[in-house]
């Protein structure tokens, strides 16, 4: 794994995937996210799978980072204008979506937490992604 922080834009794969969103458009975003969210759900996790736990954990908080409730995300910062990557109000479709990939990509004692090996980096990366979480659980229809 390519990791070297416990945020979720921490790794070689989601610095790639962030790259990629940002020479998007808007509504091309949406797409790839969607796609990337969908592909991680239907390949079910796993250390095989052809999208890697980091790239659904940084797809996940720029979802987060569209909806009220994270718009302030420590990690936000780190790209310009990230709340705004996705057509607004986020919906509760894709809120719901990017939960599922994180519960399909990184499963409690899932192969994504036994790769940690500092016990408090993996505390920190497991408190990122229950705050991930918990910013898209506060969407409802209408954002």
């Amino acid at each position: 794994m390519g990791t070297w922080g416990t945020g979720p834009f921490d790794s070689d794969g989601a610095e790639d995937l962030l790259d990629e969103l940002a020479g998007h458009t808007i509504e091309r975003r949406l797409e790839v996210v969607t796609r990337l969210l969908v592909s991680a759900i239907d390949a079910g996790g796993g250390a095989d799978a052809s999208v890697q736990p980091e790239e659904v954990v940084a797809t996940a908080a720029v979802v987060a980072a569209g909806v009220p409730a994270g718009r302030h995300l420590p990690w936000n910062d780190d790209w310009d204008g990230l709340e705004r990557w996705l057509p607004q109000p986020i919906s509760a479709d894709l809120a719901a979506l990017a939960v599922r990939a994180l519960e399909v990509a990184v499963p409690a004692g899932g192969w994504f937490w036994r790769s940690w090996v500092d016990a408090g980096e993996q505390e920190e990366a497991r408190a990122a992604i229950n705050e991930i979480k918990a910013v898209l659980a506060t969407v409802s229809d209408g954002g």
